[in-house]
């Protein structure tokens, strides 16, 4: 029989006919584990999966790096990181002060006022201005009294001169060569007023 024909009455068959003569061949899968793909917690491959890739160790991880020679820019990015942040500490520490100024002025100030109607005469309620009673003017007082009292022992301890003894210039020498005891007063007078610690 010829090919097209044997076709032609296939096609041409009823539909049950047709199922019958092209039944599906059921292919039933070999038998396996039912969880053979899931990887168990004893496989060294489970562990290694779970570390990210770029911090697995490969063939890449093998190779030696190439050894990289002194940076020169290394040297000045830290020097300007260093000033930078000196910098930046010297504007806090300049800034701190302004705003300690700005508060003892102003408490000065209102106490100046205070002092001056009083001297003339004046009926004010002095315990009103200067908020006594208001405990967070109260604190305010104290931290600025205290700030101020800090100030000033920090100028008297840097006013008062330093004790300093030079073994070269005993009682004795200073009798025979007073240009040499001239010299140390002249020394001690050109140091700055300023409290130590202070710019």
């Amino acid at each position: 029989m010829n090919r097209t024909t044997v076709l032609r009455q296939i096609l041409l068959a009823p539909p049950t006919l047709r199922a019958s003569i092209f039944s599906p061949i059921v292919r039933h899968p070999p038998t396996t584990r039912r969880y053979a793909g899931v990887q168990s917690i004893t496989q060294p491959s489970f562990w290694s999966n779970l570390v990210p890739k770029p911090l697995r160790k490969t063939a890449r991880a093998a190779k030696k790096p190439k050894s990289r020679e002194w940076n020169p820019a290394t040297f000045f990015i830290c020097i300007f990181l260093l000033i930078g942040s000196m910098s930046i500490q010297m504007i806090a520490l300049r800034n701190e002060y302004a705003t300690f100024s700005r508060r003892a002025d102003a408490k000065i100030g209102l106490l100046r006022e205070v002092m001056e109607k009083i001297r003339n005469g004046e009926d004010i309620d002095v315990e009103g201005l200067l908020g006594t009673g208001n405990a967070k003017k109260e604190r305010e007082w104290e931290e600025v009294l205290q700030e101020i009292e800090l100030e000033d022992q920090a100028w008297e301890k840097s006013q008062t001169p330093k004790p300093t003894q030079n073994p070269k210039l005993s009682a004795g020498d200073t009798s025979e060569n007073p240009s040499k005891m001239e010299t140390v007063q002249n020394s001690k007078s050109e140091r700055s007023n300023a409290p130590r610690g202070f710019y």
